[in-house]
């Protein structure tokens, strides 16, 4: 975006926060104006109360005032960065059914689970399951992996694979892709799963749903739980089945 002298507007590629023909010369006034009056043309950041970029958070949040790298909740690293490894403030809800993974780096648990979206599909997919259209796009749960995760953990492309984590177990169908790639960290090599949502009991097409294996937390400041990274095992075959997956599952808590 940048200021057009002639057509005294903002112009460019995006739309600005602010009024559209406050040049950024206009000082503003701070103590007697209101809204953008008060904040200027140069003071773009209109959801802070002095209209500025912030680095320092003077107030507000609950593990503040800096923002600073921590590791997700379970982990199969320590923090590279100092000695706290997650973040001290975070919600973790632990209880005997919502178990975690020993930290850091538990053995049963050694790969790094990443879920995501579909284009494909609306929020956790109840609605988009219904289509018949979208269902013939994605027909059941796929869990991606490298070609090398693959090779190690004797996946089949096209077939089944059991992810468990300390609190669930779901199958899904391998795609075997060069799209997820490994992480090398602290010198070795980290495999990543991918696994979407907007699978579940109901619809034209059903499967495993991803929150089943998912921690309850929360994070201090928009309590939102941490979803997006966690461990997992990952199998071929099948999952288990009635009693077998309870005492499959019994077994991941009581070890967690």
């Amino acid at each position: 975006m940048w200021w057009d002298k002639e057509q005294k507007q903002w112009t460019g590629l995006d739309n600005p926060d602010y009024e559209k023909t406050m040049p950024p010369s206009d000082p503003g006034d701070l103590q007697n104006g209101e809204g953008v009056a008060a904040l200027g043309g140069a003071r773009p950041f209109t959801l802070h109360p002095d209209g500025v970029g912030w680095l320092y958070v003077p107030s507000g949040l609950k593990d503040g005032p800096l923002p600073t790298h921590y590791e997700a909740l379970e982990s199969v690293t320590g923090n590279p960065l100092y000695g706290q490894n997650t973040n001290p403030a975070a919600l973790k809800k632990e209880r005997p059914d919502n178990p975690y993974a020993q930290s850091v780096g538990d053995p049963r648990f050694p790969y790094v689970l990443t879920t995501y979206r579909l284009t494909e599909h609306h929020t956790a997919g109840g609605l988009t399951r219904t289509l018949s259209h979208l269902s013939e796009l994605q027909p059941e749960l796929f869990t991606e992996v490298s070609p090398e995760l693959a090779e190690e953990a004797e996946l089949q492309h096209g077939g089944w694979a059991t992810i468990t984590t300390p609190r669930g177990i779901v199958e899904a169908r391998v795609l075997v892709t060069r799209r997820m790639h490994s992480l090398w960290i602290d010198g070795r090599r980290v495999h990543q799963v991918g696994l979407p949502y907007h699978w579940g009991t109901r619809g034209i097409v059903t499967g495993d749903a991803a929150n089943d294996l998912v921690a309850i937390s929360e994070e201090p400041n928009v309590r939102i739980m941490e979803a997006k990274a966690l461990v997992c095992n990952v199998t071929p075959g099948r999952r288990a089945r009635g009693r077998e997956a309870l005492e499959q599952l019994a077994a991941n808590m009581e070890s967690a």
